[in-house]
């Protein structure tokens, strides 16, 4: 675009028409003449990759589409991609294509069309598409509407402007279709009040809980088939369940090997030899040979990884360190410079002990007053925060914390190890946390510049067949001899995945469509060609098959029977809640009216919002409605929670500020609808895709 900014600020205005030309066609290209997606639907040359819903997806077509993205992504990270990004590029670009085709058939099958007129309207109406207004502006930014009109008249134009409207065409569509989606979508008055109680009104109550697990032993009550059958019964629509279904499989890591690493270090230390000799310049290998891209900025404590922290700031200017291995890869590292900074880090250990209540909280602070005398001791910190840290994070590092700057730990604590001198021993110092036992071992202000080769340890491309191979061997050996005795025979582990539905995560594999879409359309026992999944590659068989419908009882026995046995209790407890109930009145305080009784729980919540879970309540619905439904100072009558009876009496509870209300009217209507739109369009797409008959071929293809 800037040839084109360019030719408009040094051309006369007879140019901008065959400039416009010349936008219309890159754009065209550009865009491959398909804005939509629709181009090459149901078909194409070459080989089928897949159908959705019988039609077409050609390996052609989705390559170009894997291509571009893949480009886009190595201009964006500055360098090549690795195989997992590859994989997760192949996902998202086969499930745009068909998410795509699935709207477009809609589209179809409700018979929305867009007329030649409306495309008119469009284009020569008051306001233009923002793509073509952009490509007909001036030096001043001001839209040539005389040149955008002599460019759609142009005849060399016509084959580029049938493009463009089949563009607008398609987006109109697309439009009409999202109207005709949301145009019952609304947020009445009555839901946008609530949303505004539920944010801002603010009560407190007391209440009485008859907890029913407290006060009623299982013992003392008994649940029959005949129970289980009535609440089965009585409740059947709460056990409705999509179609689901569950596979065995077997894993084969593409994990680099021992082999693929020790090439790797072979490499990296023949580059640290050619550093260290002279005979290549350090920037100039890590130019050619690093993984990550330089970077010129300042490293302070704590943006580096431990291990590469601890080498850095030991080393002085201009050392070469390393090699270094890492999560991310085997590193060697340049110092190119040191400065002093303005923040302050220090490093710390420490040993933590948990809080307690009651009587046993002295103990614990003896605890940690004896620990830290034995610390100031000379005895070995790191040994003493192994043994009794209740911190186990930090516990088997010995308590080591790192570097930080002031603002990364909570005030107490940060206080504490910032006047501490390196080498000393602070505390017991308390926090919300609990007590510590603080160690400082140094105080630094550096920041260090520096210039990092890395190279990833990556699987090769042995260690890549081999595993695939090893997989498709089994595949062979288990059509043959049966999934389980195969994979017993080559002493193979089998897994078993939970239920999974067919557009959700696979549990163990992750979110994978081919092994979705082949647990869904093949019988039991069917046995699948390897699919990669991340980090390896899979077998698997369809072991368990669960269509849509309602479970039954035997599947579901263990969850009836909880609420049986629940609604058993209640049953047995109600008496007593009634004839507590009825020793109150308005002026009851409710909490000390239950202190008689030691096994019922009487409480406040203090403050809380509808949105919050009321201390010692959780989110439970019923006693916030109930709550929110009371008066100051009323009583509520028994009703039934999540965990028993409750008996509330609303303390206080702020009034609705009419007048906020409305100032955040719009706001709360344009938040609604919006909230809303998104769910309705996300929940119509994934029931487009649960019905849809999709057939993916990906693995047949790539690796």
């Amino acid at each position: 675009m800037a040839v084109l900014n360019d030719i408009r600020e040094k051309s006369p205005k007879f140019i901008i028409a065959g400039a416009a030309v010349i936008f219309i066609v890159l754009i065209i290209f550009d865009w491959g003449f398909d804005i939509s997606g629709r181009k090459g639907r149901g078909g194409g040359s070459g080989e089928v990759l897949g159908t959705v819903n019988g039609k077409e997806v050609s390996y052609k077509q989705f390559s170009e589409m894997v291509r571009r993205t893949e480009e886009n992504q190595k201009k964006q990270q500055g360098g090549e991609l690795d195989d997992e990004t590859d994989r997760q590029i192949r996902s998202q670009v086969w499930n745009q294509l068909v998410d795509e085709m699935l709207i477009e058939q809609e589209i179809d099958r409700l018979g929305i069309t867009v007329t030649d007129q409306e495309i008119l309207d469009i284009v020569n109406g008051p306001n233009p598409p923002d793509f073509l207004v952009q490509q007909f502006k001036d030096s001043t930014g001001t839209f040539r509407r005389d040149a955008y009109q002599a460019a759609m008249k142009d005849p060399q134009n016509k084959a580029a402007w049938i493009q463009v409207e089949e563009m607008l065409r398609q987006e109109q569509k697309r439009r009409k279709l999202q109207s005709l989606l949301l145009a019952n979508v609304n947020a009445s008055e009555g839901e946008l009040m609530q949303r505004f109680i539920d944010r801002n009104l603010t009560m407190d109550a007391a209440y009485v809980l008859f907890d029913v697990n407290r006060l009623v032993p299982e013992s003392a009550v008994t649940v029959t088939d005949d129970d289980l059958k009535k609440q089965y019964d009585a409740h059947a629509a709460d056990f409705q369940a999509k179609a689901a279904r569950k596979v065995k499989y077997v894993f084969f890591s593409q994990a680099a090997s021992s082999e693929d690493s020790a090439a790797i270090e072979t490499e990296i230390n023949r580059l640290l030899e050619q550093a260290k000799s002279g005979t290549m310049d350090f920037a100039e290998l890590a130019k050619t040979y690093s993984e990550v891209p330089a970077s010129e900025a300042f490293f302070k404590h704590g943006e580096l990884s431990q291990k590469k922290e601890n080498a850095v700031f030991s080393a002085k200017t201009g050392d070469i360190i390393g090699p270094i291995k890492d999560n991310d890869g085997i590193h060697l590292i340049k110092i190119l410079d040191q400065r002093q900074g303005t923040t302050e880090f220090v490093k710390a250990s420490h040993i933590l002990l948990n809080l307690v209540a009651g009587p046993d909280s002295m103990k614990v602070i003896q605890k940690a007053r004896t620990l830290a005398a034995q610390a100031r001791s000379g005895a070995d910190f790191a040994k003493l925060a192994r043994e009794n840290s209740q911190d186990y994070g930090t516990a088997l590092q010995g308590g080591e914390l790192g570097w930080a700057s002031k603002d990364r730990w909570v005030k107490p604590f940060a206080d504490a190890a910032f006047k501490a001198r390196p080498g000393e021993v602070v505390g017991p110092v308390r926090t919300q946390f609990g007590w510590h036992i603080i160690k400082v071992s140094g105080k630094d202000k550096r920041e260090v510049k520096l210039l990092d080769l890395a190279m990833k340890v990556k699987p090769s491309a042995q260690t890549v067949e081999t595993a695939y191979q090893q997989a498709q061997d089994f595949v062979v050996l288990a059509k043959d001899e049966g999934f389980e005795k195969a994979a017993e025979n080559s002493k193979f582990t089998v897994q078993e995945t939970q239920e999974f539905s067919k557009t959700g995560s696979i549990p163990g594999i992750g979110m994978n469509d081919a092994i979705s879409n082949f647990a869904f359309n093949n019988k039991m026992g069917a046995i699948a060609d390897p699919s990669y999944v991340r980090n390896g590659v899979v077998v698997v068989k369809v072991s368990s098959i669960r269509e849509e419908g309602i479970r039954p009882l035997e599947e579901v026995k263990s969850s009836v029977r909880i609420f049986a046995l629940k609604e058993k209790k209640l049953e047995k407890i109600r008496p007593e809640v009634d004839a507590f109930y009825k020793t109150l009145n308005a002026s009851s305080d409710l909490v000390a009216a239950a202190q008689s009784n030691p096994n019922l729980t009487a409480r406040t919540t203090g403050p809380f919002k509808p949105v919050d879970s009321p201390a010692g309540i959780g989110h439970d619905q019923k006693f916030i409605g109930t709550a929110l439904a009371l008066k100051i100072g009323e009583l509520s009558k028994p009703f039934e929670g999540t965990a028993g009876y409750y008996i509330i009496k609303l303390l206080s509870k702020t009034a609705v500020d009419t007048a906020r209300f409305t100032m955040e009217h719009e706001s709360l209507r344009t938040q609604l609808l919006q909230e809303k739109r998104q769910r309705l369009l996300s929940d119509w797409q994934l029931a487009l895709r649960e019905k849809a008959d999709i057939v993916d071929h990906r693995d047949k293809y790539f690796r």
